[in-house]
């Protein structure tokens, strides 16, 4: 993993939780990163190209020893860690859910809300911890499997805040809401 040790979007922040059950590093230079992500895309190179925003020359000369800009080198990194032992991260999900388990998200991040008729909260920079419960890690992890858009994983989360939040766990469904802007910092931990 790269210096940065937080996230700014939902999908990279629950990748980085999930690096904490993995058995095995993922690769680390270049060339490794490189090779692992061609394996998953059956050697593929201008679809890794595309996936990168390179060329197909660009991921030959990493294979021969050549190197990255730094952001290509943070968006290879990206696809590594998105893509590492998914039957670990699989698994310990479930672990996760089967027991009830929460979910803690840190984050600092332009946070409001609306809660009863006439009355709101204007978004302002707020650091918060706190758990999530169910349902909502187990739809964050759902949507994450099937690769679902930061939008969707964003909205998930925003629920989650609310339900947490106004402590109205058992209707996930109430009149407030929550939004969350311009994420700054974001952590998971399960």
């Amino acid at each position: 993993m790269s210096l940065r040790l937080y996230a700014s979007t939902v999908e990279e922040a629950l990748d980085r939780a999930d690096a904490r059950h993995w058995t095995q590093r993922p690769p680390r230079s270049h060339r490794a990163r490189m090779k692992y992500l061609l394996q998953q895309i059956k050697g593929d190179h201008q679809a890794l190209a595309a996936l990168l925003a390179t060329s197909a020359d660009n991921i030959h000369d990493v294979l021969a020893g050549g190197t990255l800009t730094d952001a290509q080198a943070a968006d290879t990194e990206r696809e590594v860690l998105r893509r590492w032992q998914p039957q670990v991260r699989r698994r310990a999900h479930r672990t996760i859910v089967d027991n009830d388990g929460l979910m803690t998200v840190s984050f600092r991040a332009w946070f409001g809300f609306t809660a009863a008729v006439g009355t709101t909260d204007d978004p302002r920079l707020r650091f918060l911890t706190t758990s999530l419960c169910a349902p909502y890690p187990e739809q964050l992890f759902t949507a994450r499997h099937r690769d679902a858009p930061e939008t969707e994983l964003h909205r998930i989360l925003s629920e989650a805040l609310a339900a947490n939040y106004f402590n109205r766990r058992d209707t996930p469904n109430t009149l407030e809401s929550v939004s969350l802007k311009q994420i700054d910092y974001l952590e998971f931990s399960y």
